[in-house]
């Protein structure tokens, strides 16, 4: 799909193709996972001034790195899936041209969401599982199933994300 991304970034061919609540909730998840990275940015530099010039390392540094990941990832999934802005490789690109590009972009679509909807639904059974066992970290005894909800509630907005982005490269191909 890398020939396929317009200019301005953005899978579904323009910017007004998005409804004003697909960009809010794009634009709040960005803003949150850029929130989440800024603080563990501040968290290390505050564990590493405190290692090496008082001595006196954050303990709970590590756990929260590992919870603001989580964050950051999450948060951040639905914008990079709405964006098709996902790590890929385009050895056969120019293999595909007009309608076989076009087929090959919607199933890429279709298996990313069905993807993002499989991952939450056992995502969704190990969260539930969290929080019946009491599962949380170790320091500050966070309840981590509260995190995986938040991967579970990411990956079906990925889904969705998928979907919108499905139906707005067909529209565009319409209108051309």
């Amino acid at each position: 799909m890398t020939n396929q991304v317009p200019e301005n970034g953005n899978v579904a061919g323009r910017e007004d193709d998005l409804s004003g609540l697909v960009r809010l909730f794009d634009c709040f998840a960005v803003v949150i996972a850029g929130i989440a990275l800024l603080g563990m940015m501040l968290m290390t530099l505050l564990d590493v001034l405190g290692r090496y010039f008082l001595n006196a390392p954050l303990g709970f540094a590590f756990e929260m790195t590992q919870v603001g990941m989580a964050v950051v990832v999450f948060c951040a999934l639905p914008s990079v899936t709405l964006h098709g802005r996902h790590v890929s490789a385009g050895l056969f690109e120019n293999l595909f041209k007009g309608r076989a590009a076009l087929l090959r972009d919607l199933l890429w679509l279709a298996v990313i969401a069905a993807c993002c909807l499989g991952l939450a639904w056992k995502m969704s059974i190990l969260a539930a599982r969290f929080l019946r066992y009491g599962d949380h970290t170790s320091v500050l005894e966070l309840p981590i199933g509260w995190v995986a909800w938040l991967g579970v509630a990411a990956l079906c907005l990925s889904a969705l994300a998928a979907g919108i982005a499905f139906v707005s490269r067909l529209r565009q191909e319409t209108k051309t």
